[in-house]
């Protein structure tokens, strides 16, 4: 009864070591040694592949949740601000949605589409659906309203610039009375 109260973190597909989405533990020992080199032979793979995929998916370790797709980006820090690259391939500008704060930007892409051919006796019809979701923490606060972004060739591109540091506050003596 107590295995069943430990919490397991779940690798996040936006920082591994920060990730606060938790589950249960396992049951036994056996199923989780199971899981495990499964997880290892995944991850070996998805390193295998990963110059040649533009995305990578993240499985969920529940049975009936879907799997996550999330585009590998390149963050440049230049100095004043940081440049955000990735490859959303079969994406238009219309299916990409980008929300930043000061602390970090979301990315998120969905498409839909559906297609139907109708003959005397033959009915086809095909429907797909594509998804992919990232979160990005910056290192240093952002200013969200003055980014720039475009995408062209399902490449988006986004310039972020960061906020300019503040002064230090200096101590203020408090006389007492």
């Amino acid at each position: 009864m107590a295995d069943s109260k430990e919490k397991e973190i779940v690798e996040s597909p936006s920082g591994g070591e920060h990730a606060i989405a938790k589950r249960p533990a396992r049951a036994t020992e056996m199923s989780r040694g199971f899981d495990t080199i499964f997880d290892e032979f995944r991850r070996s793979f998805d390193d295998l592949l990963s110059p040649f995929l533009p995305m990578r998916t993240y499985l969920p370790r529940t049975l009936g949740a879907l799997p996550v797709r999330a585009p590998l980006v390149d963050v440049v820090d230049d100095g004043d601000r940081y440049v955000v690259k990735t490859e959303l391939p079969g994406f238009d500008k219309d299916d990409v949605d980008v929300e930043l704060n000061k602390d970090f930007l979301v990315l998120k892409a969905e498409k839909k589409s559906e297609e139907e051919e109708r003959s005397q006796n033959y009915l086809h019809r095909e429907r797909t659906y594509s998804s992919c979701h990232r979160t990005i923490n910056f290192p240093e606060e952002v200013d969200p309203s003055k980014v720039e972004g475009k995408m062209k060739d399902g490449i988006l591109e986004l310039m972020v610039p960061k906020r300019e540091p503040k002064p230090e506050e200096r101590l203020t003596k408090i006389q007492l009375k």
